[in-house]
């Protein structure tokens, strides 16, 4: 009864079956070395290689399942259809239609152009969203917040997004302050900066610069960046920073609002 199932017997079927998948594992195994290997070497290249190992073991396991399909009776035309070039062509151009095939192509122009790579600090701001990519895959992107949480992102949206790459050692942040349109704003200027030289985490090679932002009935919109050498140590500086400067304003009379 089983063998009526199965083109050659279930017998044949059992033991192609064990070395296909075995011829599978192995070919997917040998490229995976080759891939580290040469990421080691190459390690610029880290994310456009892992993601042309995805694509690699995708399409061997493609080939591994089509191969048992056809050997089983009822499927076998299936399997037929799927090696099929016209058909192929068919399916592709159906998938294409598809959320999962467009963050296929988004992922594949990101993995290849690299605009940011796996390890880079990001920042996504139309979502203002930050964090360090962790992997970049068919469907989606993953960044890893500083709080240690994971972010997961469509490709198709990262592949349109305006996001900086905050991973080079200059990384910097405006802090914006409302103050009163009375303020002396050199004074204000040389307070904020004393206040940055006590910081240990920020970069007291660059001055912070006070730029004007706006200035409307109640006063000035005032911004200043805090330098420092990465998105942690930025987050760990403002929040020192703020409440100090909150003192120094207050004992400064310098009014907020």
């Amino acid at each position: 009864m089983n063998d009526s199932l199965f083109t050659n017997g279930l017998d044949y079927f059992l033991i192609s079956s064990a070395v296909t998948i075995i011829l599978g594992l192995i070919f997917v195994n040998v490229v995976r070395v080759v891939m580290n290997r040469f990421n080691r070497r190459h390690s610029d290249r880290y994310t456009k290689n892992q993601y042309m190992f995805q694509t690699v073991r995708a399409i061997v396991w493609l080939i591994v399942a089509t191969v048992l399909i056809r050997q089983i009776k009822p499927l076998s035309s299936l399997g037929d259809t799927i090696l099929g070039a016209t058909s192929i062509i068919a399916i592709a151009v159906g998938i294409a239609a598809q959320a999962t095939f467009g963050n296929y192509i988004a992922g594949f122009f990101m993995a290849v152009h690299q605009p940011f790579k796996v390890g880079d600090i990001i920042y996504i701001k139309e979502r203002d969203i930050s964090g360090t990519v962790k992997e970049i895959n068919f469907r989606h992107t993953v960044l890893v917040t500083q709080e240690q949480t994971e972010i997961i992102i469509p490709n198709t949206f990262m592949n349109t997004a305006i996001i900086e790459d905050m991973s080079n050692a200059n990384y910097s942040r405006l802090i914006t302050l409302n103050v009163a349109g009375d303020t002396d704003i050199a004074a204000l200027q040389k307070l904020i900066n004393r206040l940055l030289k006590k910081e240990e985490l920020v970069n007291k090679e660059k001055e912070a610069k006070l730029t004007i932002k706006e200035l409307n009935k109640d006063g000035f919109v005032i911004q200043f960046p805090i330098y420092t050498d990465s998105l942690r140590d930025f987050v760990l500086a403002k929040d020192s920073v703020l409440p100090k400067l909150y003192k120094e304003l207050k004992k400064n009379k310098i009014k907020l609002y």
